[in-house]
């Protein structure tokens, strides 16, 4: 299921981040509308404590480019095309922040950082890094239904959809079988 109604079903962080921009098959859906949306994501995530500095418009800009160039360095590894030197720039930026760190709060553990929302930035930007130019590259998939970016983590490696049990997986197997369905009658 969701996290404060966003998804984190693509396999990995980055791509999870991407997918804030949702639907790029057909009316793309803005998910991080406001800095509040970001705000609510980053917490979703697990990245930045709710209570802490919130972000700004400034961030939420820097945030879409970043995901955006994500989005862009994932389809390279799909296609085995070259990477754009800007989007190369972009997420270099931010992976050399100062992360999020760990801390103990009693019995648990916070990430915290100076400045909590560029270091989550670090943070999406390094996993970004780590994923696309590391040994799951090749396991990199887009979604016929809907576009959205995940690692195939299943064991032969050839799942095509997002999601199987209910979502576009589930969709194109309903519409596979009625039309069997009706070319039988």
């Amino acid at each position: 299921m969701s996290r404060a109604n966003f998804e984190f079903i693509s396999g990995s962080l980055c791509l999870d981040f991407v997918d804030t921009l949702g639907n790029r098959r057909a009316e793309p859906v803005e998910h991080l509308v406001t800095s509040g949306d970001l705000d609510r994501w980053l917490d979703a995530a697990r990245l930045v404590c709710p209570f802490r500095k919130r972000a700004t418009a400034a961030n939420l800009a820097d945030a879409r480019e970043l995901r955006d160039a994500i989005y862009r360095l994932a389809l390279t590894a799909i296609d085995g095309t070259a990477a754009a030197i800007g989007d190369v720039k972009t997420i270099n930026r931010w992976s050399v922040q100062m992360p999020l760190r760990p801390v103990i709060k009693g019995v648990h553990f916070e990430l915290e950082a100076s400045y909590p929302v560029k270091a989550a930035f670090s943070t999406i930007a390094a996993d970004a890094i780590e994923l696309i130019l590391g040994e799951r590259r090749s396991r990199i998939r887009t979604c016929p239904e809907c576009r959205m970016v995940f690692v195939d983590t299943s064991r032969p490696g050839k799942r095509r959809w997002c999601s199987s049990a209910s979502g576009c997986g589930n969709r194109a197997k309903v519409r596979e079988h009625r039309a069997r369905a009706n070319s039988s009658l």
